[in-house]
């Protein structure tokens, strides 16, 4: 019986960490445990990739690796799965609260000081105008005109009353901050406490705003390190929508006082490592498909080199891998490669440029800028022709009935006679002209050789396209690979109903 198999965060092994690490993080996290494992200093720490980079699984990582060799503590939360809370500083001290609770005794001195933190929590949290909180974000806010009209009524004894109340809360804070402070030093006090926190690009966008400032005014607090999972275009983009088109960078360095950028890792280890972990051969091999290593389109080797031409993110390659292993689960034993290697095709095409692929199947377009990205990778080298002359056939034929890919195949025939003819007719002038000719024969000979060679070998890519475009996959030569492309395309319809965000 199949089952449908998921490719699940990797399982990480405490004797040996960096045992699943396909992604070769392990130098990384290395050197920037180095970095972070002395220092007492507040800091904030960004670890930035493009969504689908695997960032999660690399602060993942770094936590089980800081645990184990360097024994500092940490704690490790989703942003985006809390912030559902309307307040930041709520969900991360109830992360810390769940954290000391799971490994401190109750009415030990670490509980009893962060109980004594949280009693004042309600204080922190208090607000005056709006004014005051909008002076947090040093001037990116402009004030609105209802909080001119507050400020312009107010008495001289409330105005007092709010600037001894802001004074109040300043101490609080304070107190606040020393509090986590002496509770952090019992937790170790040659070490820092480290809060991962993941996907915060993700939220939204308020949300992410203010937490970044509850880290930075609340929580600058020695001992206390924080790492920050970001894709920094997403992030930005958040905040733009809440104060406009302002300057990002300048901003986030407000918050963030470090900022390290994960690079991308080997393309082709990762689709190695996800054909082994889908099993792809075995599920193949089920349906009675058999794509050895030699035959001319080798699936994990066009996959490798279409995703590197189309420069997919690794969430991007994994999601095709999970609907392959999917859509090839569900279906009867009577598919053949030929369907693999266009769903292969369609869904890195349509992970590159969604819109691309919906105007190639929509005929929108006719392919010529598909074909201009993809087919000289594969046209320059002898080794993958066939491919290339698939993939061409590939995409003329896509969107087409049956009159028009017979009207192609017609115009293919067209192109060759007339390509022949052009050969044929050439060739004694050319051979005349050059048995005249008495200076530079020999120059004027290669240049002959190579016009003849180049259009023989047209003329030869012309007769595989036409055979390619005539070949039939069923017993009765009707079932052509216009029709095997509009059952893929099907398939993968089916396949976007499903949210693969929550699969993988």
């Amino acid at each position: 019986m199949s089952r449908i198999k998921k490719n699940n965060p990797i399982e990480i092994n405490e004797d040996d960490i960096f045992k699943n690490d396909k992604l070769k993080r392990k130098d990384s996290i290395i050197d920037l445990s180095q970095l972070i494992k002395s220092n007492l200093e507040p800091l904030v720490l960004s670890i930035n990739a493009s969504w689908g980079s695997g960032k999660t699984t690399f602060v993942k990582l770094w936590q089980a690796y800081i645990k184990n060799e360097c024994n500092i503590n940490s704690i490790y939360f989703s942003a985006w799965e809390d912030d559902f809370s309307k307040e930041p500083l709520i969900s991360i001290l109830g992360e810390l609260n769940n954290y000391i609770e799971k490994n401190y005794p109750v009415n030990t001195p670490i509980p009893q000081g962060f109980n004594k933190a949280i009693k004042m929590t309600g204080k922190v949290l208090k607000r005056g105008l709006p004014a005051f909180i909008k002076g947090s974000t040093a001037g990116v806010l402009d004030y609105d005109s209802g909080i001119e009209e507050a400020i312009s009524s107010m008495s001289e004894e409330s105005t007092k009353e709010l600037i001894e109340n802001y004074s109040r809360d300043k101490d609080v804070l304070k107190e606040f901050k020393n509090a986590l402070e002496n509770v952090l030093s019992k937790m170790d006090e040659d070490k820092p406490f480290i809060i991962f926190i993941d996907e915060l690009d993700r939220c939204r966008p308020l949300y992410s705003i203010e937490l970044l400032e509850r880290i930075k005014h609340v929580f600058g607090i020695k001992r206390l390190i924080f790492v920050l999972s970001i894709d920094k275009v997403q992030l930005s983009e958040s905040i733009k929508s809440q104060y406009g088109n302002i300057n990002t960078n300048s901003y986030l360095k407000r918050f963030i006082d470090l900022e390290y950028w994960l690079s991308n890792p080997n393309i082709n280890d990762f689709c190695d490592y996800l054909y082994g972990e889908f099993e792809i051969d075995k599920l193949l091999l089920s349906k009675g498909i058999i794509i050895k290593d030699s035959e001319f389109f080798h699936h994990l080797t066009i996959m490798k080199k279409l995703a590197n031409i189309f420069q997919l993110q690794l969430r991007d390659i994994e999601q095709i891998f999970t609907k392959i292993h999917i859509l090839f689960n569900i279906i009867e034993p009577r598919l053949f490669g030929e369907h693999l290697k266009v769903f292969v095709f369609f869904e890195m095409l349509k992970a590159y440029d969604n819109k691309l692929y919906y105007n190639l199947i929509k005929k929108v377009v006719d392919g010529r800028a598909i074909k201009k990205l993809v087919l000289p990778i594969f046209k320059d080298d002898n080794t993958y022709r066939d491919v290339s002359i698939f993939l061409e056939n590939l995409i003329d034929s896509t969107g087409k009935n049956d009159t028009e890919y017979y009207q192609l195949i017609q115009k293919r025939k067209e192109e060759y006679i007339r390509n022949m003819s052009s050969i044929n007719s050439m060739e004694p002038i050319e051979i005349r002209d050059l048995n005249n000719e008495t200076d530079n024969k020999d120059g004027k000979e290669q240049t002959i050789r190579q016009k003849f060679g180049k259009k023989r070998e047209e003329a030869t890519r012309l007769d595989y396209l036409i055979k390619r475009l005539e070949h039939t996959y069923d017993d009765w030569g009707d079932y052509k690979l216009n029709n095997l492309i509009e059952t893929v395309i099907k398939k993968i319809e089916f396949a976007d109903k499903f949210n693969f965000e929550t699969v993988s």
